[in-house]
């Protein structure tokens, strides 16, 4: 498995790798190096983890210029020499051709370090019979390992990169092109799995493939022998310093644009919650990070920035929230279509979820009841929706957490999800194509 990060943090890939090695498989997670993190490391029994040394400077786009030449080329086109990725640019009036040929650099630095990444994956896993990777920038990279090995890989279609952040603001040749590639990587893969149904049904759309196995984002089943909502640790308030009776809205994930993060903190100051003793706590981390940070000096006590924590722990500090916000404004057919782990998560949890109008995601929280859908573009709309769910009475907010956490229990584990993806490498590995 080739994870274009750190794996310290993919709780999916994870959750993967523990199924197939659950059946029988020998599994390597080939990831990025990182200080603090060791270079092998075991998961399990048949999990190892090794961490590459791969150069992943943006910067290196301008190959085999001298480094000094490189380092200040970058800084003329406003890229710090050191990124990994284009840091996110809110100022208003930023100039579009600069702010393009930024993006373009990244993606001929993506595109040039596929070779040496697609070389220290073959070293790193010598007798791997199936390459498998969840991110558009590492399928190029499974498929030339595959085709140098003899061997076969498998497409996880978690996203529609090009439907996703920076991509998706690409001009069109640009996307066309992208996607063309993509298309006929895909189609030569021996599988394919997807993140939900809608996802599964746009990549039988997209790519003329048969429909791929589908592969929730659900967590592990957490306390299950404790079916009603789990007793509250005390963890995360204690992280986020609050006191008991403040509530508390989390959001967990990438701290990103287009996630409604900027959103959510606008709606602190709209009526239905600006007078409420309330404060909303970020766990998790990402480009907008730095910028949170300093956001949340500004609003003591009511606006909290955390560490991400081990993926195995998140729904033990996901319980201690009154409301989950799950965002995801549909901005992308990414958006749209894709079901988020915190979603999940949070009712495992038993934490009822605000989510976006005109996604997947809506359609799921209102079929099943499990929270509230608001217009994520209008933060007065967000507070809206978060009052009326802490608003609601004692006894109807115990109803839809005990009912969130039932859901969740009999109906989305990793235990009932990982299925489809094991029956797909029972196939694989008894010499078996998925049926088209």
């Amino acid at each position: 498995m080739v994870a274009a990060n750190t794996v310290e943090h993919d709780s999916r890939l994870r959750r993967s790798a523990w199924a197939l090695a659950g059946d029988g498989h020998t599994v390597t997670i080939v990831g990025f190096a990182a200080p603090g993190l060791p270079a092998e490391e075991r998961l399990g029994e048949r999990v190892l983890v090794r961490r590459i040394a791969l150069d992943r400077r943006v910067s290196s786009a301008f190959r085999p210029i001298p480094v000094g030449v490189r380092f200040r080329l970058a800084r003329l086109l406003g890229i710090e020499p050191a990124a990994v990725v284009l840091a996110p640019d809110s100022r208003p009036g930023v100039r579009r051709i600069p702010a393009l040929i930024r993006r373009v650099t990244e993606i001929v630095a993506n595109l040039r370090r596929t070779g040496p990444w697609r070389e220290l994956v073959l070293a790193s896993a010598p007798d791997t019979d199936v390459f498998h990777a969840k991110a558009l920038v590492a399928l190029p990279v499974i498929r030339g390992a595959a085709r140098r090995r003899g061997a076969r890989f498998v497409y996880d279609v978690a996203d529609f990169h090009t439907e996703a952040a920076r991509l998706s603001r690409m001009p069109g040749p640009v996307r066309r092109l992208i996607r063309r590639a993509e298309r006929r990587w895909v189609r030569e893969a021996s599988g394919l799995t997807a993140v939900s149904e809608a996802v599964a049904a746009e990549v039988v759309r997209r790519y003329d493939v048969g429909p791929p196995a589908i592969l929730l984002n659900a967590p592990f089943a957490w306390r299950p022998d404790e079916p009603g909502p789990p007793l509250d640790d005390g963890r995360l308030r204690t992280a986020a310093g609050l006191p008991s009776e403040r509530s508390l809205l989390l959001y967990q994930g990438g701290l990103s644009v287009d996630r409604g993060i900027e959103e959510l903190i606008a709606a602190l100051d709209e009526p239905p919650l600006a007078g409420r003793d309330m404060a909303v706590v970020l766990l998790g981390f990402g480009r907008l990070r730095t910028a949170l940070v300093a956001e949340a000096a500004r609003r003591p006590g009511r606006l909290v920035v955390l560490d991400p924590v081990p993926p195995e722990e998140l729904v033990g500090y996901t319980v201690g929230a009154d409301v989950s916000y799950v965002g995801q404004p549909p901005r992308t057919l990414n958006q749209r279509l894709n079901l988020a782990n915190k979603l999940f998560e949070s009712l495992m949890a038993g934490v009822p979820v605000v989510v976006a109008h005109g996604t997947e995601h809506c359609r799921f929280v209102s079929r099943e009841a499990v929270g509230a859908c608001a217009d994520i573009d209008r933060p007065a709309a967000v507070a809206a929706a978060l009052a009326r769910l802490l608003d609601a009475p004692a006894g109807e907010r115990a109803r839809l957490r005990a009912h969130c956490r039932t859901l969740a229990l009999e109906q989305f584990t990793w235990e009932r999800q990982q299925t489809g993806i094991v029956e797909l490498y029972r196939r694989l590995a008894a010499g078996r194509e998925p049926a088209a």
